[in-house]
Parts: C-alpha cells; structure tokens; sequence
C-alpha cells in the first residue's frame, strides 16, 4: 500500500506561487484592461480576448496540471508539457494581440513609467533584436536543443528552481520566435521569410524528436516513480517522448508555414498583373 502511495506522489496539481502567481496576476490585469477599454468605448474584438485566454488556459494547464508534477519522472509527461507551452499557448497568446490591453490593465503611474522605460532607445533596440526573425528563431532552436543536453534537463527534473528557469525559457524564446513570425505576417514580403524560420523550426523538433525515439539506450536518469505507474520501460518513455516532439509538434510547425505560405500566395495573386510593352 505504501509503494502504491509512492507513485501517486507525482499525480498532483502544483499551485507553486511563483508559478501560479503570475499566471492569476496577468489574467488580473488582462481583465482589467479590457474592462477598462470597454467602459472608454474602445473594446476589443471578441476573437483577440477568447485567443488570449485561450491561451492562459493552455499555460495553466500545461504547469499547473499533474502533467507539470508527473513531467519531473515521466519524460512523456514533460515532452507534452512542453509542446502545449511552446506550440499552443505562446502562438494563441501573440495572435491574442495582447499588449495594450494588458498596459491598461495597469495601474496609472505604472502604465506611464513602463511607457517611458519601454519608449528608451537602449530597450526599444533590444526588444528589436529579440524579436527581429533571424535571431528570435535561432534563440528559440538553441533553448530547445540546450535544454535536451542530459545534464541540463536532469538538473530541471530534480530542481523545481531550475525547472522553472527551463519552463521561463522555453516559454519566454517561444513568445520572441511567434512574435518575430506574426510581425512577418504583417508585413506584405515578410510571408516567406516566416515560413522558413517555421520550417526551419520544425526540422529542429523533428531532428531532437528522431534522436529521442531511435536512439539505443536511454539520454536520462529519471527517478523512478510514474514509470511504473504508467506501464512503461525508461526506452519505452524516451521512445513514445521522442515521438510527441517528433509526430505532432512538427506537424503543428508545417501547418503553420503551409497556412503562411498560402497567405503569401493570395498576396502575389492580389498583384496587378504587368503587361509587357
């Protein structure tokens, strides 16, 4: 009955304040700001509000779940964390717009001094930097790639410090890479660019996921706990993780550029069509 007790040790939703308290903090002001936009007769439109918690809801989900607490002893368990973090929340939380909503979400005086701060030129060319495609894109492959070296992803698993510091990363180098893509959306010849850096990122996530799934003998030492749980062999876990990253994760980044690449199709089909003389 003990051993029994052991295992669904790691089957818990975690309510850690520095996780759960930023999460509730920004859905506050959120809140607050669409509140606000809505009484000054300026409201959003209902697709960017519903995309954005949407979003927030994935996010929760994804660290707050037992899905977060089973991913320090079931590498499955932490893959799929991770996939709905970096390939669900962030791109439906950038689509959401969200930026002014949540400045007015704010507080007064500390609306106006963000304002100012973020109005500096040293921030406004670092904030270039991190969201311009080539660099937002490479920042997010190296995080993935970094975060997979056994050692690094081992110290994440046995230190809840270090694995929030893998989930800021990841969650934080996903936000800059679908930033830099939506930006390219926008702009009329950005398109292809954007659909590069998404097949691009989806071969990374493919090539990791293939290393996982075919590689002879297990990357890491996990404690043993939900293995057992679930039914499985540490390979069997590796194998069926590697898959996850390598099946729908890739799958969800190809979409995402056949859709980009569709959209700059429709641009070129909109140009008027040169006569030559």
């Amino acid at each position: 009955m003990a051993g029994h007790h052991h295992h669904h040790d790691h089957v818990h939703w975690s309510f850690e304040p520095w996780i759960a308290g930023p999460i509730l903090a920004v859905a506050v002001v959120y809140s607050a700001g669409a509140f606000r936009l809505r009484r000054n007769a300026r409201s959003q439109a209902i697709r960017d509000v519903a995309l954005f918690y949407a979003g927030l809801a994935l996010l929760a989900l994804a660290v707050l779940s037992p899905l977060h607490s089973l991913g320090t002893v079931l590498l499955t368990a932490h893959m799929i964390e991770h996939e709905i973090m970096m390939v669900a929340a962030a791109p439906l939380i950038v689509a959401s717009r969200p930026a002014a909503t949540l400045m007015f979400g704010l507080p007064r005086p500390v609306r106006l001094n963000l304002a100012s701060l973020l109005r500096l030129k040293p921030v406004r060319k670092f904030w270039r930097a991190a969201t311009d495609l080539p660099s937002a894109t490479v920042l997010h492959a190296a995080a993935l790639w970094i975060w997979h070296v056994p050692a690094l992803f081992e110290a994440a698993g046995a230190n809840e410090a270090v694995h929030t510091l893998q989930h800021a990363i990841f969650l934080g180098s996903a936000l800059l890479f679908w930033i830099a893509v939506m930006d390219r959306l926008h702009r009329r010849y950005g398109q292809g660019y954007a659909a590069l850096a998404l097949f691009f990122l989806s071969l990374q996530a493919g090539a990791l996921g293939a290393l996982l799934t075919l590689s002879p003998r297990t990357w890491y030492e996990l404690p043993p706990g939900a293995l057992e749980l679930a039914g499985l062999s540490p390979l069997d876990d590796q194998v069926l993780a590697g898959l996850i990253m390598w099946v729908p994760a890739c799958s969800l980044y190809v979409a995402a550029a056949l859709y980009v690449v569709s959209r700059w199709l429709r641009v070129f089909e909109a140009q008027p069509v040169r006569q030559w003389p």
